[in-house]
């Protein structure tokens, strides 16, 4: 939820200026804090992590646009639960390097009947494509996210310099496209440790255009993805990274039930099966939300499997992975949500054949927004 507030003290954050324009400035507050407990062989981990991010949007309203400068400024801490099992795709959405950070920086446009809108600067990709409400449901860091995607395009919590865009083409209907700097030096945290960085050359550059379409309770998106640059680990045998993926969302219970079905389909393809990192993936999900109990109360479970390529998993001495998820999310009031996980992660830690057992864990997680 926004919090709107009015600063006196600095400048007044909304005023009008004429009939019909006004500038105001908006802000929200997000913290998330986790504990952690993983079982993985003989063996008990225990974490505990926390991130609190605040989002600073400076809004000018027109009679014909609407402007918006927008920036995130995000605090992460503690222990790391997916480097004590060696997870490859993050047990927790949380998880990075412990640091103070600013991610986004952009300006963004959108016209007087809008159904368009275009974003200028520093942003992530999956701001805007990919991710959909359900996914993100999952605490597990991977499960909101296409497999095949390219590690090295710009993902919370880094950003790279781009520009997005979406035409509503009609109520229920989208068409989004980007382009985004794609580097290494971008997205590896070991690099890029605060998560910005002004660039003005990338190594690559990632071409995405996604259209949607959403119906009431239902939801469904088609994507394409190019980044030009080269992956594979052979001499001679290297390509760019081109992916197709969709997603599909909807109710399987009538309106009236007392129970609320719904699922989540998820699956991608990359079309460089010899030098793509992960080749296809699928995701699947159910969600159960009783009707008539006090509280918005919701149960997942999901299946994630991402089919990583066989050269990958020999040139860098690992174990496919694949997990699933069940977890339920309790509203405590508007501003505040707790949400209990429990994760079975097959393959986690087998690097360099350091473990091959699956792993349990357990997550509570506290949510608080302003």
């Amino acid at each position: 939820m926004r919090l709107k507030l009015t600063l006196f003290f600095l400048l007044l954050a909304s005023f009008t200026y004429s009939q019909g324009e006004a500038l105001e400035l908006t802000m929200n507050l997000n913290t998330i804090s986790e504990t952690h407990a993983a079982v993985q062989s003989d063996n008990l981990f225990t974490t505990s992590r926390s991130y609190i991010e605040t989002g600073i949007g400076l809004e000018l309203t027109t009679r014909k646009a609407h402007w918006k400068l927008f920036t995130n400024i995000g605090l992460i801490n503690g222990g790391s639960i997916s480097n004590r099992i060696g997870d490859l795709y993050l047990a927790s959405g949380i998880d990075a390097q412990n640091t103070f950070r600013m991610q986004n920086l952009w300006l963004g446009y959108e016209n007087e009947k809008q159904n368009f809108q275009i974003r200028i600067g520093n942003q992530a990709v999956d701001d805007l494509f990919m991710v959909s409400n359900r996914s993100n449901f999952f605490i597990h860091g991977a499960a909101a996210y296409v497999f095949t995607f390219s590690m090295n395009a710009p993902q919370w919590p880094v950003a790279s310099l781009g520009i997005s865009s979406s035409l509503k083409l009609s109520n229920t209907q989208t068409l989004s496209f980007g382009i985004y700097g794609s580097d290494p030096e971008v997205t590896n945290e070991s690099i890029n440790t605060n998560g910005f960085q002004l660039r003005r050359s990338y190594t690559g550059t990632l071409k995405i255009i996604e259209w949607q379409t959403t119906r009431e309770s239902n939801l469904f998106k088609l994507g394409f993805f190019s980044d030009n640059n080269r992956f594979g680990f052979y001499e001679g045998l290297t390509s760019s990274l081109n992916a197709l993926y969709l997603i599909r969302e909807g109710l399987l219970t009538s309106p009236s039930s007392r129970t609320e079905v719904s699922y989540h389909f998820g699956f991608s393809h990359a079309f460089n099966n010899q030098t793509a990192p992960i080749n296809y993936d699928l995701r699947g999900a159910v969600f159960a939300r009783p009707t008539e109990w006090k509280k918005e109360v919701t149960f997942a479970l999901g299946y994630f499997y991402p089919h990583v390529n066989q050269d990958y998993l020999e040139n860098l001495n690992i174990r496919s992975e694949s997990f699933a998820e069940l977890s339920a999310s309790l509203p405590l009031n508007k501003n505040a949500t707790i949400q209990l996980s429990t994760q079975y992660i097959q393959g986690a830690g087998a690097i360099e054949g350091v473990n091959s057992d699956p792993s349990f864990l357990g997550v509570l997680r506290f949510y608080y927004s302003l």
